[in-house]
């Protein structure tokens, strides 16, 4: 168990929800030219709840990804797969 890669892991999911949320602010800022919608505000349409559900779900993924791969190449890890290939 390598302590110093699960503390690793922890500050950069933090990181990447950071990033992540400022992405999608400008991203919905940009295409609606209006605010985020807000969880408990049941008077937004049904269609930019689901619009913003899959926009932020979808960058959240991807910027984890890179932040998490890049936290393993700067650690030290070896990010290919078992089977030899790349990931």
């Amino acid at each position: 168990m390598d302590v110093g890669w699960k503390v690793m892991t922890v500050g950069a999911s933090l990181v990447s929800g950071v990033v992540a949320n400022k992405i999608v602010d400008v991203i919905w800022h940009t295409a609606f030219h209006k605010s985020r919608p807000k969880g408990d505000d049941l008077t937004e349409p049904l269609r930019d709840a689901i619009v913003f559900a899959v926009v932020s779900s979808t960058v959240a993924a991807v910027v984890n990804q890179v932040v998490m791969r890049r936290t393993a190449k700067w650690y030290g890890l070896n990010t290919a797969k078992s089977d030899g290939s790349a990931a």
